[in-house]
């Protein structure tokens, strides 16, 4: 996603300007930038000037008074105010650098980067993570960090203890903000919007567990998995060998989200809402609970539960070969049948000529003892209790419900 060295940022889209920066350096342009009488240079920031030295040294600018590149040329401007000629600015409004001198700004992050990060900028290692978007950041204290962890790494290979200390892990953004049942009390209509609905419910189970302790943190993402390639990389995420108890957050924008929660042994749980027609306390099969179906309808929804609710382990193969099916429908309008399959709500029918593909997040759930403790605590849970973390979430919503 990114990758932060001291103050300066990188991600994919401003990493190949500072790389191509590198060379403007070697090749004297930023001395250029002093040696007007009548104009100077102006950057809204760290990220513009490294654009126009990649511009200028492509453009074998010779400075003075030969006019830059269209690309660059609305940043060389004549000065205003206290301005003043030959100088270079970085900078809005009241945080405006000025550079009087070259040696002015050979002494600013932005250049000692330049020279410090030469052989790191363009390298393959170091775009590679600017690319990892399951990482919040890659953090390094200076450039010499970044070496160190850097040397001997072969991006597409695992990454090696020295490069890890400086990952920064994504968790899953907290809910306390709307949802503490510890500090809240809630009106129906407020809890219906956090259990009511497919979205909802995958947000609020994550992030209740989160902040419960559970210290959750993203191992995978996915997107836009779809087609046979697609429902594969699907079935080895649910399958895969984690450390820890894992939430497997599955979810098409257009048609539903769900969470399976996937113990260390392999089996999983299956946790969700479907809005207008169940809530996730329904579907777990909780005493207080909503449902708007009734008829066939109910009674083909109350089967699926049975295999797939109330907190059972699930038949994994199955439901992946379902779900895989499914993927490879050519569009959602033609998906009918394959939906119906799925334990989610078999009448629902799409209008829609989007793809039949899913987005995936893996979430590691590092410190499960912790959110036990936290439920037993407050008696939400008895000391014998040993199912799913999502279960046990539930089961303190339903105490926290308003009659």
């Amino acid at each position: 996603m990114t990758v932060q060295v001291g103050s300066l940022v990188y991600r994919d889209k401003n990493l190949p300007q500072h790389a191509a920066a590198v060379g403007a350096v070697s090749a004297g342009i930023p001395a250029l930038l002093f040696g007007s009488s009548t104009k100077l240079w102006k950057f809204v920031d760290v990220d513009a000037l490294a654009k126009a030295l990649a511009v200028l040294l492509q453009a074998k600018w010779a400075g003075g008074s030969v006019a830059p590149p269209p690309a660059v040329a609305l940043s060389y401007v004549a000065p205003s105010g206290a301005e003043k000629p030959g100088t270079v600015r970085i900078g809005r409004g009241q945080a405006v650098v000025e550079y009087s001198t070259l040696l002015d700004l050979q002494q600013a992050e932005v250049y000692q980067a330049l020279v410090q990060g030469a052989a790191w900028l363009g390298s393959p290692g170091f775009a590679a993570l600017a690319a990892d978007t399951v990482a919040d950041r890659w953090r390094f204290g200076d450039w010499s960090d970044v070496a160190t962890s850097l040397q001997g790494w072969v991006p597409g290979t695992g990454y090696p203890q020295q490069l890890m200390a400086y990952r920064v892990v994504r968790h899953p953004a907290s809910v306390l903000t709307w949802y503490d049942p510890v500090n809240m009390t809630f009106s129906r209509f407020q809890f219906d919007n956090f259990f009511g609905a497919c979205g909802p419910t995958a947000k609020y189970l994550v992030g209740r567990i989160q902040d419960l302790g559970g210290h959750v943190e993203l191992l995978a993402e996915e997107k836009g998995l779809y087609g046979a390639n697609g429902a594969a990389k699907l079935t080895q995420l649910v399958q895969a060998t984690y450390p820890n108890p894992v939430l497997i957050n599955v979810v098409n924008d257009a048609i539903h989200e769900f969470v399976l929660e996937r113990a260390t042994d392999g089996t999983a749980a299956l946790f969700q809402g479907y809005l207008g027609a169940y809530d996730a306390f329904w579907w777990a099969e909780f005493d207080r609970s909503h449902v708007s179906l009734s008829g066939n309808e109910l009674s083909t929804l109350r089967d699926l539960r049975t295999t797939y609710g109330g907190g059972r382990a699930v038949p994994l193969p199955t439901l992946l070969a379902n779900l895989g099916t499914f993927m490879q429908v050519d569009q959602l309008r033609n998906a009918g049948i394959a939906w119906r399959a799925l334990p989610f709500l078999p009448r629902e029918r799409f209008n829609d000529d989007g793809l039949p593909s899913f987005d995936v997040k893996v979430w590691q759930i590092t410190q499960p003892q912790a959110v036990l403790s936290a439920l037993r605590a407050r008696q939400i849970i008895d000391q014998q209790f040993a199912s799913w973390l999502c279960l046990a979430v539930l089961k303190e919503a339903e105490k926290a419900a308003p009659q």
